[in-house]
């Protein structure tokens, strides 16, 4: 009988660390997904950012070559 008991500790020990497991990769999982979608906002701003500085300095550009060329 003993033996049995102690058959189902060792079952439930390991149903319980395997539960912990999986809520822990879960939350790393979690983890990640939230950072990797912030880094790619952070990504989209700094692009468009960009593209509308060089934008900014195309326009300048064109109308300095107006006003040189007039």
């Amino acid at each position: 009988m003993k033996k049995i008991i102690a058959l189902f500790a060792i079952v439930s020990i390991g149903f319980v660390a395997c539960n912990t497991a999986t809520e822990k990769a879960t939350d790393a999982t979690d983890d990640a997904t939230e950072m990797m979608e912030e880094a790619t906002e952070e990504a989209v701003e700094a692009t468009e950012e960009a593209v509308d500085s060089t934008t900014e300095a195309v326009e300048a550009t064109e109308e300095a070559v107006e006003e040189a060329t007039d």
